[in-house]
């Protein structure tokens, strides 16, 4: 019975054994659950916290909206100029008419022909009068040796027949009747004046290639101003002869004395074309000499 006894108790401390650590078994299975609920729960109000910025976030975002309101109005500003597409049609307009009009290539040649006549006479004449305001009375010097006529009081011939001319110097002799007169004159852009006279010459020959101009002997013209002997009556006057009508001449009167005047015309590339000389003296006279004949 002792034995049977002792059995028993041993059994039931080996079953209060087992029970006990299948408590401590359960105790440790239910703690991990526990600690899962803990970190569940933790990690829930977490997931809140992120709905909350989402919703700070949001309300920016409506801030953002509402700041970027005005930035879709900018679109309707921008769109304004559309109400000047009538200008760019004009000027598609514009371009479509100078398409239609004739190019230079479509024109008659004998247009062209035209046009390119008067534009050379034009750039012709204002190259004369251009050189003729730059290079003052110079401009009126013989372009080369000629020989011209005049004739007196329509009874007497005179003759000018220039044989040389340089930069500065004209060489001519005058015939009158039996008298022959040689003559270097010396045109400035303000002086035309004889520095040079010979009668009768016997060498005739142009001297101006090593002619040295010496002496004044007489003042034809002074455009100067510092003269009151010589007063400018026009600089571009239209001036008929006998032998032809000439522009842009140069007239200029002379005052010898206070009853002797003289009045001269020069004409560009000519020279002189036409004179006229007055005595008002007790033996005054009047004496016109105008261009008949040219030759060159």
């Amino acid at each position: 019975m002792k034995k049977l006894s002792f059995i028993a108790l041993f059994f039931v401390l080996l079953l209060s054994a087992c029970s006990g650590t299948d408590v401590d078994q359960a105790d440790q299975l239910e703690e991990p659950e526990s600690s899962e609920t803990e970190t569940t729960e933790e990690e829930t109000p977490s997931e809140e916290t992120p709905s909350e910025d989402t919703e700070e976030e949001a309300e920016p975002s409506e801030e953002e909206q509402t700041e970027e309101a005005p930035v879709e109005e900018e679109p309707s500003k921008e769109e304004a100029p559309t109400e000047e597409e009538p200008e760019v049609e004009e000027e598609d307009q514009s371009e479509e008419a100078a398409a239609e009009e004739p190019t230079e290539e479509e024109q008659p040649e004998e247009t062209k022909d035209e046009e390119d006549k008067v534009s050379s006479a034009s750039d012709d004449s204002e190259e004369t009068e251009e050189a003729g305001s730059s290079a003052g009375l110079k401009a009126y010097m013989p372009k080369g040796p000629m020989t011209k006529t005049f004739t007196q009081n329509e009874d007497y011939k005179v003759k000018h027949e220039v044989v040389d001319v340089n930069d500065r110097f004209v060489q001519q002799i005058v015939t009158f009747g039996d008298m022959v007169t040689l003559q270097i004159l010396e045109f400035t852009e303000g002086r035309i004046a004889v520095v040079y006279q010979e009668s009768n010459p016997e060498d005739t020959s142009s001297q101006l290639e090593s002619f040295e101009a010496h002496e004044t002997i007489d003042v034809l013209v002074d455009a100067t101003g510092g003269s009151a002997n010589f007063q400018i009556l026009d600089e571009a006057q239209t001036t008929a002869t006998p032998y032809g009508e000439f522009d842009n001449v140069f007239v200029v009167q002379r005052t010898s004395d206070s009853k002797v005047t003289s009045m001269y015309h020069y004409a560009p590339d000519y020279g002189l074309i036409r004179e006229k000389v007055e005595d008002k003296g007790d033996n005054g006279y009047t004496m016109t000499s105008e261009l008949t004949e040219i030759q060159e």
